[in-house]
């Protein structure tokens, strides 16, 4: 899962990116990217736009998906680090 929010976070970064960038910022081979971008798209997180600019993009619902990725990664963390504490269960 983490590797899906990385590919989001490239895009939110980024904006309309070609696929050769955002498999170099997540350092991925291309044809990796590629089918990571494919199930991304069929949810319906990244679109893909053809043409002259064609490219990745993230949508409004892949950043409502990695806004709640992170804080349910935080929340998780933080459960994980208490759970770890002496004296806790």
């Amino acid at each position: 899962m983490d590797i899906y929010a990385e590919i989001l976070e490239a895009l939110k970064r980024k904006g309309l990116t070609r696929i050769t960038r955002v498999s170099y910022a997540v350092g991925l081979p291309v044809d990796r990217t590629k089918n990571y971008l494919k199930d991304l798209s069929s949810s319906g997180l990244v679109g893909i736009q053809t043409g002259e600019d064609s490219g990745y993009s993230i949508t409004h619902r892949g950043l409502e998906f990695l806004d709640a990725y992170w804080k349910l990664k935080g929340f998780l963390d933080f459960i994980g680090g208490e759970a770890g504490e002496p004296g806790r269960g």
